[in-house]
This record gives C-alpha cells, sequence and structure tokens, in this order.
C-alpha cells in the first residue's frame, strides 16, 4: 500500500520539489528495508553494507521515476522494488564476491540453488549440463566459490552453544588450531584452518548419517575410501553393490542431502 498519488508521481519526474520530497518520504522506508535484508548475513548486520546498498537504492527511486510510465501508484511500487532489489543484488555481488565477474556470481547462485545450498556441490554442479548455457569451467567454478565464501574478519566474536556472544573471536580460534600466537595470524593461517575445519564438519556430519547413506554421499563424490561413482557406473553400479534397487539409492541420497545439511550448518554456526 502506498500513500502517493499518480499525479505527484508525474509531478515528481517534473521536478517538483514538493512531489519529490513526498516520493522519498514514501519510499525511504523501503529502501532501508530492503537494503538491511541483503546486509544481514548469519543473523547479523553490516551497516556499512546496509547503508551502501541504501544509497544504491535511493539511485534506483530516481532511475524508476524517469521510466516509469504506468497509471496507478501501485504500479509503480512494484517496479521501483523489482528494479531495486536487481540493483542492490549486483552491488552486493559485487562488494561481497571480489574477484569473479557479475556474470559469473549469478551463474554460481543459480549453480548454488541446483545443490539445495550446497557450495561445494555448487562447484560440481557448476561445471555440468544441468547449467545448459550457463556452464562454467573448473577454474571459474572454484574462483566462484572462493568469492562467495569471502574473507571473514579475524576479529568477529563468535557465538556461543546458546546463541550469546562467547568473547572468542574467530582469530583466537585460528591461532589455537594453526598453532601460532593471536597476533601473528596470518590470512593463510585463516584459509588453512577454514580447510581443516571444514573437513572435520564434513566427515563429522558423514559419521552422524546412517551407514547406507554415508555410502552414497561419499559414492557421489568419491570420498575416501568409496569410490566415485558418478565418473563411472552411476546409481546402477552403485545400487548392484550395495545390494538394493537404484530406486532406494534415489531415496537414501535424498534423505542423507537432506540430513547432511541440517547436521554441517549446525557446525558451520559454530564456525
Amino acid at each position: 500500500m502506498t500513500h502517493l498519488t499518480i499525479d505527484q508521481l508525474y509531478a515528481a519526474k517534473s521536478n517538483d520539489m514538493e512531489a519529490i520530497s513526498a516520493v522519498i518520504a514514501e519510499t525511504d522506508a523501503l529502501v532501508m528495508a530492503r537494503a538491511r535484508n541483503f546486509a544481514t548475513r548469519s543473523g547479523r548486520l553490516d551497516q556499512d553494507l546496509a547503508d551502501d546498498l541504501a544509497q544504491s537504492g535511493r539511485m534506483v527511486v530516481w532511475e524508476s521515476l524517469k521510466t516509469f510510465g504506468g497509471d496507478s501508484p501501485e504500479q509503480f511500487m512494484t517496479y521501483l522494488t523489482r528494479a531495486m532489489e536487481s540493483a542492490m543484488r549486483d552491488q552486493y555481488r559485487e562488494i561481497v564476491r571480489p574477484g569473479v565477474t557479475a556474470r559469473a556470481a549469478k551463474d554460481f547462485d543459480i549453480a548454488l540453488s541446483l545443490a539445495a545450498g550446497d557450495p561445494y556441490d555448487a562447484v560440481r554442479i557448476a561445471t555440468t549440463e544441468e547449467m545448459g548455457p550457463r556452464r562454467m569451467s573448473p577454474e571459474g567454478a572454484t574462483a566462484a566459490l572462493l568469492a562467495w565464501l569471502g574473507m571473514d574478519s579475524l576479529d568477529r566474536p563468535l557465538v556461543g552453544e546458546h546463541g550469546d556472544m562467547s568473547g572468542v573471536t574467530l582469530g583466537d580460534v585460528v591461532a589455537s588450531i594453526a598453532a601460532v600466537p593471536a597476533d601473528l595470524v596470518e590470512p593463510a593461517d585463516y584459509e588453512t584452518t577454514r580447510r581443516t575445519v571444514i573437513r572435520d564438519q564434513v566427515h563429522r556430519a558423514l559419521g552422524l548419517l546412517s551407514e547406507r547413506q554415508r555410502f552414497v554421499l561419499k559414492g557421489d563424490h568419491g570420498v575416501s575410501p568409496v569410490r566415485d561413482y558418478s565418473a563411472c557406473g552411476g546409481d546402477t553400479e552403485m545400487a548392484e553393490d550395495l545390494g538394493i534397487t537404484a530406486k532406494s539409492v534415489h531415496e537414501a541420497r535424498a534423505k542423507a542431502k537432506k540430513r547432511f545439511r541440517e547436521l554441517y550448518t549446525a557446525g558451520a554456526r559454530t564456525w
């Protein structure tokens, strides 16, 4: 719902200051709400990012006024919302995913959706026929993954078991695992620690699955000691080796992915 009138919108298009003030007052809450939504990650608001996105959103308000040709204020708000979210999404990708093109970031988002939110499976999917004409090279998919993961601040406090701030920073954890003094932690230590923690979380989550579910997921990706069935044989051969039907393999995979995602995400919240 909006309190603007179509006359106010067209007056604002003609640079009427009173109408412009009305448009600002009516749209700024929407701009800030969308900016905060994009800038909130893991339950924490990045205020600097929100401010940058809000500025972009305000520019879109004026651009939308210039190009809008509808006949109702409701149509304008719908038109504005779509344009603003598209602009904020593109700017968000540019800010938080340095080192990759906007197209690569968008393509990786498509793969991420196909992978049900699993960024590592998204790398695999991004290089397959599932992507159609937006299929990525292995190098491009890996670069997009690294940009998606980003570099955390070593000063970020970690959330405790009950959702409270534990008083321990990410840098403290990195220093402990990398066995170096906290004031000497370097980016390379962070990346080494990230890989160590991720590997441990993956194997911990796999260990909590049923034996069949664990075998199917390991077979999908060639996780030792199970060979990579995706490269040779596929579900038919996997079903034969397990002594079950291909349908049972599909069912085990669906349950395993859902359960693994729950377990892995729960562990990732502490990192």
